[in-house]
């Protein structure tokens, strides 16, 4: 077969993150050209990208080949071949000889009975998706935590949650029959990564104005094997997902937040950064004591003692208290500008934060003396 050298080290990129690092099956180190497709497998996941150049059947070292051809004219002609023994790259002026692999060693591409499907809008559902996969448990005994939870019906339902922290996000996107899926944070990453690098077809329009503006559209297909299929532009990603039942993330959202403080994000990340050190040494705890028009920020340790800093807040409610953890508040303080709204329900009940179209976020109090 025959392709041009940057489309076969475009493609080598695009797979790559679906190549693992540490393969259970050496053969996975390799990606599969086969039937006008490049495929990669890891068995969790398999990547499929269009390359209509792919005739005939081999398998590529990934690894080997991207090195090789960062250093080889993207616009030669790359020639490959595979005898029983060798498999060799070939262009003008070079080539290359790796021992062959037998493409039929390479795992199937699981097959998938559809039996539900629908378009929805990528961008609204890759943003919700992307928005709370930061939230998402690493732990490993807590597998149902470990990706985002999606509930899909009449609208869009995207959470992420570890046990201290909750972001929650609704987007008004419809599909053809309510579902609930768990999807891996590592594969919400790479989906996200995808959508945002490969070009994408959308529906022709008779207006020029509206084909810019028409929304780009991800398919997505579930099967009774716990497998989500989306598919847009020249990808097929075949993704195997979380089994169990997730917590009811919907019912940890208080419906009601008797206090409400509103307050300038940068100003509070200010604060929190200036008694960051004093609160690491003290377990990672900052304090919050407010009026109606200023919050204390605190934070104390035996070693380091006491450090406070104010911020200017608005409080609809009474004067009240609370803690949290350092580096929960700084991850979700981080980058945003504008007015952030924290809601209070009491001294031991997780706060609420609002923040512009972002998610929904809980964070967890921590007890301490007052």
């Amino acid at each position: 077969m025959q392709l041009r050298v940057d489309r076969l080290r475009e493609t080598l990129k695009l797979l790559q993150p679906v190549v693992p690092k540490k393969p259970t099956l050496t053969v996975l180190n390799n990606i599969l050209l086969k039937d006008g497709g490049a495929v990669a497998n890891d068995l969790d996941m398999t990547l499929i990208l269009e390359l209509p150049e792919a005739e005939g059947e081999c398998l590529i070292p990934h690894h080997s080949a991207l090195e090789l051809l960062k250093y080889v004219p993207g616009n030669e002609l790359l020639s490959i071949d595979q005898s029983n023994e060798s498999l060799e790259l070939s262009w003008e002026g070079g080539k290359a000889s790796y021992d062959a692999v037998d493409p039929k060693e390479y795992p199937a591409v699981p097959e998938v009975k559809v039996k539900v499907e629908g378009d929805v809008d990528g961008d609204s559902l890759l943003a919700a998706l992307k928005s709370v996969v930061d939230y998402c448990s690493t732990d490993s005994t807590k597998p149902v935590l470990n990706g985002v939870n999606l509930s899909l019906g009449e609208s869009l339902i995207a959470a992420g949650a570890d046990g201290f922290q909750l972001a929650y996000k609704t987007q008004p996107i419809s599909f053809p029959t309510e579902e609930q899926v768990i999807i891996p944070s590592r594969a919400v990453r790479i989906l996200g990564d995808l959508w945002d690098k490969v070009p994408h077809t959308v529906p022709l329009e008779d207006a020029l104005v509206n084909q810019v503006l028409a929304k780009r559209q991800i398919s997505l297909a579930l099967d009774d094997q716990h497998k989500l299929v989306a598919r847009f532009g020249r990808v097929t990603m075949i993704i195997k997902l979380i089994e169990g039942t997730a917590p009811n993330l919907r019912q940890l959202i208080p419906e009601d937040t008797p206090i409400k403080i509103r307050l300038f994000a940068p100003d509070l990340e200010r604060a929190v950064r200036r008694v960051r050190d004093t609160a690491k040494d003290g377990s990672g705890i900052v304090r919050f004591t407010w009026t109606e028009t200023a919050m204390t920020v605190s934070a104390k340790s035996e070693k380091k003692g006491n450090v406070e800093a104010e911020v200017t807040v608005q409080t609809e409610g009474d004067a009240g208290k609370t803690a949290l953890n350092v580096d929960y508040l700084l991850n979700y303080l981080k980058g945003r500008e504008g007015l952030v709204s924290m809601g209070v329900r009491g001294v031991q009940e997780p706060v609420l934060f609002r923040h512009g179209t972002s998610p929904l976020v809980l964070i967890m109090p921590m007890f301490v003396q007052w």
